[in-house]
């Protein structure tokens, strides 16, 4: 991944250099030597992963897209190199113009050895959730702009059409503006566009139709107030409700944010355990309990996790898995995640499960009285 934000620099910096330099000097030769280097550092790390994963889970696997996006990358990138080596050594009278445009877009394909950073989004919560938020919702773009289009046209048939009437039957010539603007369904089209892009000021392109029309003006005006206030606010709306969903949806982030937030428990409950155990045994007996919990932050912390602090001995109980009177971390961890918040189907189902096989028990216990009953019955009796 370093190799690829290297890569990645050293592009920039090499595309600022060259363009600097004249016409007749030649790139510095540290950049060719880097490329190579990278491009053989990409060879070795595909060759090593289709080696060690085989060919099968290397184009089949869970990652094959990414393989194959690789694959090609490097292909081009090698294919690029060579042509790149190639033009250093044939002299320049030599090469037809046609082969040194093949070649100079060839060279294009080194910037998409940068695309592989993509690969690092996977790794980086935060990053993963924009992109596969702005990936989710992009059918939803697509409705949209087709929305906005039949709502352009529909608006700039109409205005065109003014326009065009009052510069054929006016007697005074037609504004320069107005032709710019309204000339034609296209231009109308585009204007309507900027108009709501942030292009062009809106009211730039209403002043020309106060010439026009009281109708043409009117037209104007409810365009904007449908497209501003209407159509753009219902929109964002529905994007920021997918991106929201497909977030939620996203098993790899759900994920990540549990792991984040039991990671983030375990160090409050942590720094708790320390503040309750005064004398530093990693133990916590239930008078140190007592007297942190008669403190208002401990008390108001464990209510925020939604563990009652009214009956201290209970809880103590409950925390003490092993019944040896003493509280490990272990246990007051373990049993702080498990009173946290209400009761959950698995809890729930736990006790029922419990519950039947006491139960059963029970039940067997019953049935071993009434034997030893009708044994003991049968023995005095006779």
């Amino acid at each position: 991944m370093l190799l690829i934000l290297l890569n990645l620099i050293m592009l920039g910096i090499e595309v600022d250099v060259s363009s600097s330099l004249k016409p007749d000097e030649e790139d510095p030769v540290v950049f060719q030597v880097l490329n190579i280097v990278i491009v053989i550092v990409f060879i070795f790390e595909i060759a090593v992963k289709m080696a060690g994963f085989g060919c099968a889970h290397f184009f089949f696997g869970p990652e094959r897209w990414w393989n194959c996006f690789d694959l090609i990358i490097i292909i081009t990138s090698v294919f690029e190199t060579f042509l790149d080596i190639l033009t250093k050594t044939i002299e320049a009278s030599t090469v037809d113009s046609s082969h040194l445009r093949i070649m100079r877009f060839m060279r294009l394909a080194r910037a998409l050895r940068g695309v592989r950073v993509m690969r690092l989004v996977r790794f980086i919560g935060a990053l993963r959730s924009i992109v596969f938020a702005i990936l989710s919702t992009l059918w939803s773009l697509v409705w949209t702009l087709v929305l906005l289009v039949l709502l352009f046209y529909c608006f700039a048939v109409i205005l065109a059409q003014l326009v065009s009437d009052h510069c054929r039957f006016s007697a005074a010539p037609c504004d320069l503006i107005l032709k710019r603007h309204w000339a034609s369904v296209p231009e109308s089209m585009l204007t309507l566009f900027l108009s709501i892009s942030g292009g062009l000021s809106w009211t730039e392109a209403l002043e020309p139709l106060r010439t026009v029309s009281s109708v043409a003006f009117s037209c104007f005006i409810i365009y904007i107030f449908i497209t501003i206030f209407a159509i753009l606010n219902v929109v964002t709306g529905v994007f920021c409700n997918n991106a929201i969903e497909s977030s939620k949806a996203d098993k790899d982030i759900a994920i990540m944010k549990q792991i984040e937030w039991h990671k983030g428990q375990l160090r409050a409950l942590k720094g708790v355990f320390n503040e309750i155990d005064n004398d530093q045994s990693n133990k916590v007996s239930i008078s140190e309990l007592e007297v942190a919990l008669s403190q208002e932050k401990l008390s108001s912390f464990m209510e925020s996790m939604a563990i009652s602090t009214q009956d201290i001995w209970t809880l103590f109980l409950i925390l003490d898995a092993d019944g040896s009177g003493e509280i490990s971390f272990e246990e007051f961890v373990s049993g702080c995640m498990q009173l946290q918040g209400p009761a959950q189907s698995v809890q729930l189902a736990r006790m029922r499960y419990e519950n039947k096989v006491m139960r059963q028990e029970l039940r067997h216990v019953g049935h071993g009285l009434q034997k030893l009953e009708s044994i003991v019955a049968l023995h005095y009796g006779t």
